[in-house]
């Protein structure tokens, strides 16, 4: 970095915008758990049970019907209750550090407006997982051979409100995880196949990019980058340029 641009050498960084680094050989540990103490102490969740999974499975978290009034209890508990700040607070760690709980939080994120109970019950729970789970890390580097692979996944139609699918994607560069996401398609599938395939065409475009900064980085990939995706129907769409009937609607 110093070869190409005016830069002062302060040592060896340990501590960041609430992200602890930790060296050891080749390898440096990412986490953040200083800063969840502070949201635990900051939501009052200090004497909280911590939770083995960020969200119970196969639950589904649904938007009120705007056209019932809302209970005066339920606007006034709502006025009061810090549930952007936590969102907010937890997709920062989900960003940084813990891809573990993007899908929980990008869900939640969905309700910024429109926050019940339920998902602020939700939301607690994601931080009760968290902390249990404090002390985990991002390690990244290490003395395994770098090499980019991308895995893809999509859940069909996951949202009940809109029909839409959620994509999800991560990338790892030899044996750390250097990009993650989760995120509501833009498009309705009509099926299992489509969504993988929308996850699939998400993933390229994630994986296109770290090739273009790899590249910058003067680290460039050698070789195609490997995607794997666990939908048969997809996979054999992907290799396959002949329009099948079932499939003519997609380009």
């Amino acid at each position: 970095m110093q070869s190409k641009w005016d830069i002062s050498d302060l040592g060896p960084a340990k501590f960041g915008l609430g992200i602890a680094i930790e060296r050891e050989g080749n390898a440096i540990s990412l986490s953040q758990t200083s800063f969840i103490d502070r949201l635990i102490e900051r939501f009052g969740q200090t004497d909280a049970h911590p939770t083995d999974t960020p969200m119970v499975a196969g639950l589904q978290l649904r938007q009120p019907d705007k056209s019932i009034p809302v209970d005066p209890e339920v606007t006034e508990w709502a006025s009061r209750t810090p549930y952007r700040e936590l969102i907010g607070s937890l997709n920062y760690v989900a960003v940084a550090t813990r891809p573990d709980i993007a899908y929980a939080v990008g869900r939640l994120a969905s309700f910024l407006d429109c926050f019940q109970p339920e998902h602020w019950a939700t939301a607690i729970r994601v931080l009760c997982y968290l902390k249990g789970t404090k002390t985990l890390s991002l390690v990244l580097g290490g003395t395994t051979p770098p090499s980019l692979v991308g895995y893809s996944d999509a859940d069909y139609a996951n949202c009940k409100d809109t029909s839409r699918s959620i994509s999800g994607h991560c990338f790892s560069l030899g044996t750390g995880t250097i990009s993650w996401c989760s995120r509501k398609q833009q498009l309705v599938a009509d099926s299992t196949c489509y969504a993988e395939y929308i996850a699939l065409h998400e993933t390229t475009h994630e994986a296109i990019f770290l090739h273009q900064l790899l590249d910058a980085l003067d680290f460039p990939c050698r070789g195609s980058t490997p995607l794997y995706c666990d939908n048969d129907a997809a996979a054999r769409l992907a290799e396959d340029h002949v329009s099948h009937p079932q499939v003519k609607h997609i380009q």
